[in-house]
């Protein structure tokens, strides 16, 4: 089977999915992409007062927190907990609707925006438009549109306007930037060069829970497993899609320690998956202690369901097992867990 993928490879049976799944999240998603068309005459206004606040001297020099790591991997709830839960700034699905001001719009109009406390997502979008969001339409300013791939050198005058948005952002909002863009897991040595202030903070889990969830996501997002979907997926359509996303996976493996190896290991923090979802108290205290920040309302946070267990039928989940093992060359497992 052939056939290139891009970012999405069925839009138009995409959006029927996202329908049809009920789920509040995706229906947000959706509400949202088509409010900020209507948006656009107000962000254009918007954005001549961004231009004039992006050419102001530079504010406080406040840490930037990056949250990378391979889709699939509990990224984006850790984002949720964290931006609940901590004293920080973070680009929210109201930010997202104005890609030309999204500082001046979060400004002027975040009052009208809850700050979420839920945890809800739907394959990484959020619900309310005070909610986290991966801020695409900030980070396709420096890093181009490709949600699956990054340059890996950009010019001084890109990363100029980088430091100029980061400066300003602090500016308007005087907490850490919180981020999570699984994107930016290819441009970790990038960033981290370019942003002196930027930390990250990887989330990890295991690789066969990894592949089975991106084998679900394909087959919603895309409409077929054999399309590729996320950071590393391949090329073209496989004919072998158990094999194909084993493989993605370890692509994406390869890849976070390739960019993690040239950081300095002070600025990087890993976080298990199955550490959030069994002890977000304790992961949110230990992020908090990193960051040298109080964690905020943890009588709130209680442990979240796991999801690392075979959905995929018998079949298929041991021949994902294989393929998983066979690439990062683990031995049999005999209790066949």
């Amino acid at each position: 089977m052939s056939g290139r993928r891009g970012n999405f490879q069925d839009p138009v049976g995409l959006v029927r999915r996202m329908l049809a799944s009920g789920d509040p999240a995706a229906r947000s998603a959706l509400s949202r992409e088509a409010l900020r068309y209507l948006l656009m005459p107000l962000d254009w206004v918007l954005g001549r007062w961004e231009q004039r606040r992006l050419a102001r001297p530079q504010g406080p020099d406040l840490p930037i927190v990056l949250i990378v790591g391979s889709p699939r991997s509990g990224s984006t709830l850790l984002y949720q907990v964290l931006a609940a839960h901590l004293p920080v700034s973070y680009p929210s699905n109201l930010t997202a609707l104005f890609e030309r001001s999204p500082i001046t719009a979060t400004m002027r109009l975040g009052r009208w925006a809850r700050r979420s406390g839920g945890y809800r997502s739907y394959y990484g979008n959020t619900r309310s438009l005070g909610a986290p969001n991966d801020a695409f339409s900030i980070w396709n300013r420096w890093l181009g549109e490709d949600r699956y791939s990054v340059p890996q050198q950009i010019t001084p005058g890109i990363a100029g306007e980088m430091t100029s948005f980061f400066a300003a952002w602090g500016t308007a909002f005087p907490e850490p930037f919180l981020n999570k863009n699984n994107r930016n897991t290819a441009a970790i040595a990038l960033l981290a060069e370019q942003l002196p202030g930027a930390r990250f903070i990887v989330a990890r889990r295991e690789p066969l829970f990894v592949a089975q969830s991106l084998i679900e996501a394909r087959e919603t997002v895309q409409g077929d497993r054999s399309i590729g979907w996320g950071l590393a997926a391949g090329e073209e359509a496989s004919d072998d899609s158990t094999a194909d996303v084993a493989e993605q996976v370890a692509r994406i493996e390869e890849l976070i320690e390739t960019q993690l190896a040239p950081v300095d290991s002070a600025r990087v923090l890993e976080v298990a998956y199955g550490d959030l979802c069994y002890d977000p108290t304790g992961v949110v205290r230990q992020v908090g202690e990193w960051l040298a920040l109080e964690p905020q309302r943890l009588e709130d946070l209680k442990p979240f369901q796991s999801t690392d267990e075979a959905r995929l039928s018998p079949v298929e989940f041991e021949r994902l097992q294989a393929e998983i093992r066979k690439r990062f060359q683990l031995p049999d497992d005999p209790t066949g867990q």
